[in-house]
Parts: structure tokens; C-alpha cells; sequence
């Protein structure tokens, strides 16, 4: 029963993800806006917590086994950082609040320890910018800290 209330959380989850990206301006395949990525995003997640379910409501209930204990504390703080995340986004631009979000998420999970979360953080973040602005053409939310990479690398 577990399974089957995870599986339509995260069916929820999604749907709730591709209708909050899917007010973002789309652009086009050779310009696109930033809604582009949170929609593919969206979908895919759609698809994939879709065939979760699918494949949870297959199952007979003996066969679904548990993978282990899970923290709660862990759930709701990366839960709580994927909601804050689109209102920091608007508030600290892009840089910022995706550092904020990945850092404290890899804090949630202990993943290195504090200081290689804040190193993993800031290449991941600088490295997804990078990617997105600079080489795919993906208009992100600029602030002082984008326009001053903008600057360095340009």
C-alpha cells in the first residue's frame, strides 16, 4: 500500500511541476525561453512517475518490497527545498538559488560532508549555467552574479 500512496504522490508531484512550468515562456527550438527546460522536465517526469504507478498498481501487494528504513526528515527537507525552489528562483536569479537549493539538498542526504556539498554545489551550479546560457541558448533569470560570469567569460 506504501508503494501505491508513493507512486500517486509523485504522479501528483509532477503534475503539479509540468503545470507550474508550463506558464513559463516555451520560445523556440532555436531560441528557447525559459519555460523550455522545466517543460521538458515535466514531461519526462510525467512519463516516468506515470510507469511507477503503472507498475505499482501491476504488482500483487507480497511482492513490493521495502529498500529500508527512510529518514522523514530527509523527505520533507528535500521535499521543502523543491517547493522553495521556484520562489527563490525568483528572488536570487538563477546562480543563487540553485546553489542555495542543491547545497542544502546535499546537505539533507549527507552526501560528502559540508564542505565538498559546497564545492560539488558550485561547480554543479556554474557548470549548469554554462551549459544553458552560454552554449544551449536557454534564457535564465540574470542577476549581479550571472551578469558578472557573463562578463568574466565574455
Amino acid at each position: 500500500m506504501k508503494h501505491k500512496l508513493t507512486a500517486v504522490g509523485w504522479l501528483c508531484f509532477s503534475i503539479l511541476y509540468l503545470a507550474g512550468g508550463w506558464a513559463l515562456k516555451m520560445g523556440t527550438l532555436k531560441k528557447p525561453g525559459p519555460g523550455f527546460l522545466p517543460r521538458l522536465v515535466g514531461i519526462g517526469l510525467l512519463v516516468c512517475t506515470g510507469v511507477y504507478l503503472w507498475q505499482t498498481l501491476r504488482k500483487p501487494a507480497e511482492s513490493q518490497t521495502s529498500s529500508g528504513p527512510v529518514n522523514p526528515k530527509s523527505v520533507f527537507g528535500l521535499v521543502a527545498a523543491l517547493l522553495a525552489y521556484p520562489v527563490l528562483l525568483y528572488y536570487l536569479n538563477f546562480i543563487m538559488a540553485t546553489f542555495g537549493v542543491v547545497y542544502f539538498m546535499l546537505l539533507v542526504l549527507n552526501f560528502k560532508g559540508p564542505v565538498w556539498d559546497l564545492f560539488i554545489a558550485l561547480g554543479l551550479v556554474v557548470f549548469s549555467f554554462l551549459v544553458f546560457s552560454m552554449v544551449l541558448g536557454v534564457g535564465l533569470l540574470n542577476g549581479p552574479v550571472e551578469e558578472f560570469i557573463f562578463r568574466l567569460i565574455g
